[in-house]
């Protein structure tokens, strides 16, 4: 009989595959017991090496043998702890009491006990683990409460620190903070629509200084609890983000990289949250600051430090402007400006730059009448024929309108599409400054800035040869500098327009945009740009001039040809006549 089944052991075929990777202890048949065991110690040897990853999935395997083990579950909650997971460490600590407690008779671990205290503390539930102590306190024996006296004084002293009689009037304008913003939440309603659709979600827009204010905060908070470690924080907070760091064509490495930046990021959130939880900020402010008329004067003495800073800053960009004037260089004068008032002014306050109107209502201005100043005769005018002077005087160039003329006459019959894999750098570049502009927009809050930023999307619209758009822009722009009385941008957005028109051909409306934009010139009392705009009305008046000859002379061939084929025709009806 053995003889039998040895022989029919070798003629059994192979397995299929590939054999698992065993560890050389994992090759024996161990009962399940023992190597529930052998994983447990394996993940200790890794914990007190504090490789977690590795002892975390060893003391998985020893809890699938046996998911009743109360010591595996507590060292699993003591490795969790370390990990910074504390909401899922504390699972694991309250299974394992709640199995001690379920036996007959029930088992009371002191150690147990301490690692739900632990586990909720360290999950910033202070009044939970307080309550817990106090019930250990009365359970367990003499020698079994110091650890618990201990805990006890450390809870005591987070809540002296978070609601003593010192934080009172900074927990109150918390509280009153607190309560205003819930104020301004609107309540929630019933939705009308019974038909069970993907809702729009709305896209909360922050302005400039609110994402100023959300950064200084950012920073603040970080340099409060991990000191010279904010740096590294916020290094990494960019890295996670960057496309650089996890390139789209290499799939297995950005997503090892992504997973592992979201752990450490939100590692490092958990520890945050929980020294801010045990020691608020306004605490750290109050022992800072133990007194409220040293901390006042701190305060003022950083307030005119920055104001005073402010100020040369700005006499600074007063200075640079001039300078780019003076030069003649209008690109990088815009270029500046923009850059300026986007990313500096803007997230100034009044009390920071109480001189913020009179600034901005300045840089414009010297912006605006450094563009007046480029409309000027050219040398080249009379050398050009027909509607080139027009565009020759408005400086647009005479390419684009050749080339619009081409397209509108010769049109194949045939479909072609050019296919390119680049994107066009021009769309690119008018969607960034479209987009750019019109978050400016939503936040801007004087009239003069809010025509400067809209004569700006006219602009671009004009250079992208959107017409239509480019009109109604410097319509609203025209608006807006009316309000504010200012002549100048008034002028410049009707130039935009007048420059739409020229492109257009439409002659008669730039009559009368032109007679607008001469009696705005008068009123500024400039006899340049009055001499400029009244050239461009007599060469306007002649093209309208020349267009009514070549209607008129249309007209007269057209009818003259009209009498001949008339004539023509009564000739032939008579032969024909006369032949039957």
């Amino acid at each position: 009989m053995p003889s039998q089944m040895s022989l029919t052991d070798a003629h059994l075929a192979p397995s299929a595959g590939v054999q698992p990777h065993l560890q050389p202890w994992e090759a024996h048949a161990w009962s399940p017991e023992r190597l529930g065991s052998m994983y447990s110690d394996w993940a200790m040897h890794f914990f007190s090496q504090q490789r977690y990853a590795n002892g975390l999935r060893y003391f998985n395997n020893a809890l699938d043998l046996n998911p009743f083990n109360a010591r595996a579950l507590m060292r699993r909650s003591q490795l969790k702890r370390s990990m910074g997971l504390a909401t899922e460490a504390l699972k694991d600590c309250s299974q394992a009491e709640d199995l001690l407690m379920s036996r007959k008779p029930a088992v009371t671990n002191p150690n147990v006990s301490l690692e739900v205290c632990d586990a909720l503390y360290e999950s910033n539930r202070l009044e939970d683990s307080k309550i817990n102590l106090h019930c250990h306190l009365k359970r367990f024996s003499s020698a079994q409460r110091g650890p618990v006296v201990d805990r006890l004084n450390v809870l005591n002293e987070n809540f002296r620190d978070t609601l003593s009689d010192d934080t009172t009037m900074s927990v109150q304008r918390l509280i009153n903070r607190m309560m205003g913003s819930l104020a301004k939440e609107s309540k929630e309603m019933k939705d009308t629509c019974d038909v069970i659709s993907i809702m729009e979600k709305e896209e909360a827009h922050l302005s400039p200084l609110e994402i100023a204010r959300r950064k200084r905060h950012f920073k603040i908070y970080n340099q409060l609890y991990l000191s010279k470690c904010w740096v590294d924080v916020a290094f990494l907070k960019r890295l996670r983000d960057d496309p650089n760091v996890q390139p789209k064509h290499c799939k297995k490495s950005s997503e090892f990289l992504g997973k592992l930046m979201a752990s450490n990021y939100k590692a490092e959130r958990t520890l945050t949250k929980m020294l801010h939880t045990r020691s608020p900020m306004y605490a750290l402010h109050q022992q800072k600051y133990p007194n409220e008329a040293f901390y006042n004067k701190h305060r003022e003495e950083n307030l005119y430090r920055i104001q005073y800073q402010t100020r040369r800053n700005m006499f600074k960009i007063l200075r640079s402007i001039r300078l780019l004037i003076r030069v003649g260089e209008l690109n990088k004068l815009t270029t500046f400006i923009e850059e300026v008032m986007g990313d500096y002014v803007t997230i100034k306050t009044n009390r920071v730059m109480p001189w913020k109107f009179e600034f901005t209502n300045e840089v414009y201005n010297y912006l605006g009448l450094a563009r007046i100043n480029e409309y000027k005769i050219p040398s080249n005018m009379t050398v050009l024929q027909g509607r080139q002077r027009l565009l020759t005087l408005f400086r647009l160039p005479l390419n684009n309108n050749l080339d619009m003329k081409k397209s509108k006459t010769k049109r194949s019959s045939t479909l072609s599409i050019t296919r390119s894999s680049a994107t066009d750098p021009k769309a690119e570049h008018f969607k960034k400054q479209v987009v750019r502009l019109e978050n400016r927009m939503r936040f801007a809050e004087y009239h003069i800035e809010r025509a400067y930023l809209l004569h700006e999307l006219a602009q671009e619209h004009l250079n992208f040869n959107s017409f239509d758009g480019a009109c109604s822009m410097a319509r609203i722009a025209l608006e807006e500098a009316i309000k504010c009385k200012s002549i100048i941008w008034s002028f410049l957005s009707l130039m935009v327009i007048c420059k739409a028109h020229a492109i257009l051909g439409k002659i008669e409306r730039e009559k009368e945009i032109l007679a607008e934009a001469f009696e705005l010139a008068k009123k500024m009392k400039n006899l340049d740009l009055c001499l400029f705009i009244d050239i461009c009305i007599k060469v306007n008046a002649e093209e309208m001039e020349m267009k009514r000859m070549v209607t008129s002379d249309l007209t007269a061939r057209r009818q003259k040809f009209g009498s001949k084929m008339f004539q023509s025709n009564d000739q032939v009806n008579e032969d024909r006549n006369q032949i039957t």
